[in-house]
């Protein structure tokens, strides 16, 4: 009787290498290719091809097992990329697949220089990591990596993000840090408050070397001053401060703003380009919204949009002429200031934002009125011409429109 013969093993290369805690799996193939002199290409071709084994290819992970020698739990539980729901179900919590809260980055060349490893390895580490605690250095990025001890306040500030991130989650903390991003960089392209990145860059950037924007050493100057108001707008208590009616809270949390980033700050001097204003009043209308689009930071991130009967009705009883309460934004619904009885909208923003929405009323009505039906040639979907879809739309989607390219290039060929 024949027995099935085991499928055939990959031969094991002459010097190993131990693989690092939460490296990423082609790092490891790549060092273990230079400890045994040979290109790491080849040997990422050689196990990705899975013709040259037979009669039954292996698994990733049972190739680099057999090509370093060690064995499936250990690499597992050192390298994330290998996991998988199949091989993690008997492992502890802390090791099972990493979700989007983690990202690669170059590990420390000091950390890799106390282990013996002398070359450039990644790791996976969390989406709010910047910099090596231990060894002050700037790691974020994947130039050359620069010391930032001369800079306390660069490491306070990576200690300072992980302390929201436990707070709050780290989903919060992207869309805060994005919001805080954007007010500090449009505050310092204006050369507002840019004292304390001038004179972190005059330390980190030796004299007469020029910077540009996306020069690792102009990002760790800046990272302080986000950090700061990352925390700010992570917070569910700091963020609602200027949406409760009351002048002191309003007065706390402009204080926060000039302690955190802005020295001198005026609300009342900044005009209606200033990111700080625009976001208020952005965040003024969201919040009157009972499913607001840009969902606040300690609400799950999901969204059920208003159907088009209920925006009209809505749109219906703030636009009424007979309506009861004149004071009222007919856009927004806050409390206009002025008592001017032709006063309709509380601002410039709410203004634009109405006409937008009676323009797009307007479409609806006539794209009804038409109910012209248009399908998509490849896949059969059917849509409102001129309301789901451009008038002269023929498909669907981009996918729809390249497979039906491919398939006129199949014609051609043939």
């Amino acid at each position: 009787m024949i027995s099935l013969l085991p499928p055939p093993r990959l031969r094991r290369l002459p010097h190993t290498v131990a693989p690092l805690h939460r490296e990423t799996w082609d790092s490891y193939v790549s060092r273990l290719a230079a400890a045994n002199r040979i290109s790491h290409l080849a040997l990422h071709e050689h196990i990705n091809n899975r013709h040259r084994i037979h009669p039954a290819p292996l698994p990733l992970l049972d190739a680099v097992s057999d090509l370093s020698g060690h064995p499936r739990d250990r690499l597992l539980k050192a390298l994330p990329d290998l996991r998988s729901p199949d091989n993690t179900r008997n492992l502890p919590v802390s090791l099972q697949l990493l979700d989007e809260g983690w990202q690669v980055q170059a590990s420390c060349t000091l950390c890799l220089a106390a282990k013996g490893v002398f070359i450039q390895a990644r790791r996976w580490v969390r989406n709010s990591t910047r910099l090596c605690l231990r060894h002050g250095r700037w790691t974020d990025t994947y130039h050359a990596q620069f010391d930032i001890r001369p800079l306390p306040e660069i490491i306070q500030a990576q200690r300072d993000h992980y302390r929201p991130v436990r707070e709050h989650g780290w989903q919060t903390v992207v869309i805060a840090m994005r919001e805080a991003t954007d007010w500090c960089w449009r505050w310092w392209d204006n050369r507002r408050f840019h004292k304390r990145l001038d004179h972190r860059l005059r330390i980190l950037i030796p004299p007469g070397r020029g910077t540009y924007r996306e020069d690792p050493r102009l990002i760790a100057s800046s990272y302080p001053d986000i950090v700061a108001l990352t925390a700010l707008l992570a917070s569910p208590q700091l963020r609602n401060l200027p949406f409760t009616g009351h002048d002191r809270d309003f007065r706390q949390f402009i204080l926060e703003v000039r302690a955190r980033a802005a020295p001198g700050y005026s609300y009342e001097g900044a005009g209606v380009t200033d990111p700080l204003v625009r976001w208020i009043e952005e965040e003024r209308y969201y919040r009157t919204l009972p499913n607001h689009p840009f969902p606040m930071p300690n609400e799950p991130r999901t969204h059920n949009p208003d159907t088009t009967e209920q925006v009209t009705r809505r749109l219906d009883a703030l636009l009424a002429l007979d309506s009861d309460d004149r004071g009222r934004c007919a856009s927004c619904g806050t409390q206009l200031k002025d008592a001017n009885p032709r006063m309709r909208f509380c601002s410039t923003v709410c203004r634009s934002r109405n006409w937008r929405r009676q323009q797009h009323q307007r479409e609806l009505r006539d794209a009804a009125s038409s109910m012209r039906q248009a399908q998509c040639s490849v896949c059969g979907t059917t849509w409102t011409s001129g309301n789901d879809r451009r008038r002269d739309a023929r498909y669907c989607s981009p996918r729809c429109k390249q497979a039906a390219y491919r398939q006129r290039m199949a014609v051609q060929d043939d």
